[in-house]
């Protein structure tokens, strides 16, 4: 996809839409964190499905954009709230291309994508792992965290559709993976000792029960002595 074919930007900094029509379905969880707002304009966090030519891609730029589409909807995909926008020839796709930086953008990823795991649909397992580098480029926000570090929670937290206690990488990638929310003990946590350490004991009791650990972790080793 070459967003380039279909936009341009003119002389008052505007990116109008040269070839349409352009779909895009943002999130409607954007609402609870004040940035996603409707009137004649889309006041809109730029993280979002964007289809052009029947493809359909990511668009993810970690700041706030006013658009202003020709058709607006409220929609339900998979179980997800979205607002549609449908874009024709000579649209406002991007109202002012000068943003301002804001570091709260990345405690809305976090939260969205990590703590409560509304991973969009339009990001694959293998974009995860570079997120917060972009996010830490664009809204200037310093994360006091490694790359390595988010590779290995999202690897962590991504797991097999059919069977939850497998990791995604363990399994043949070929279809989409389940993703883990950080609090879900139950099948977050892979060891007897940190579930039932963890909240939800009613759950994470169930869980072991029916599902086993195969090892014991070093801490429980430690722990029996």
């Amino acid at each position: 996809m070459d967003l380039n074919k279909h936009l341009q930007k003119n002389k008052s900094g505007e990116v109008i839409v040269t070839g349409g029509p352009i779909s895009i379905m943002i999130p409607r969880s954007y609402e609870k964190y004040k940035r996603l707002n409707i009137t004649d304009e889309i006041d809109t966090l730029a993280m979002f499905e964007i289809t052009i030519d029947n493809e359909t891609k990511e668009f993810f730029l970690p700041a706030s954009i006013i658009m202003k589409p020709s058709v607006v909807q409220y929609v339900t995909t998979e179980g997800q709230d979205y607002v549609s926008a449908t874009f024709d020839k000579g649209d406002i796709f991007i109202k002012n291309t000068r943003v301002v930086k804001n570091g709260y953008i990345a405690y809305i990823i976090f939260s969205e994508y990590i703590e409560k795991g509304q991973i969009p649909r339009y990001l694959n397992y293998n974009n995860l792992a570079f997120i917060f580098d972009t996010i830490q480029r664009i809204t200037g926000c310093k994360l006091p965290a490694e790359h390595a570090t988010f590779e290995m929670i999202y690897a962590h937290l991504s797991r097999d559709q059919h069977q939850l206690s497998t990791p995604y990488r363990l399994t043949p990638m070929t279809t989409p993976p389940k993703f883990l929310k950080l609090k879900d003990v139950p099948h977050a946590a892979t060891s007897t000792t940190a579930k039932l350490v963890g909240s939800y004991l009613k759950d994470s009791i169930i869980n072991n029960t029916v599902n086993a650990a195969d090892d014991v972790s070093d801490i429980e080793e430690l722990l029996r002595h």
